[in-house]
């Protein structure tokens, strides 16, 4: 009886722990994947003309502001 209480007190432990650790993978993997997706956009911007170049970043700031103001709501 005694050894079921703490077996389920080191299961709970343990899930805590995993959800803790599963939380800052997730938050890392966001950070890594937004880094490549600017890295990425900036790198097909390199290579459009001057002049196209405005054409394309007004309408994808004006994405990304209604996307921060909307909060994927």
């Amino acid at each position: 009886m005694m050894f079921q209480f703490f077996d389920s007190v080191a299961a709970f432990v343990d899930i805590i722990v995993n959800f803790v650790v599963n939380m800052f993978q997730l938050l890392f993997t966001t950070v890594v994947s937004i880094i490549r997706a600017v890295t990425w956009l900036q790198l097909c911007i390199a290579y459009l003309p001057g002049w196209l170049t405005a054409f394309i970043l007004v309408p994808v700031a004006l994405a990304v502001v209604f996307q921060i103001l909307n909060k994927g709501g």
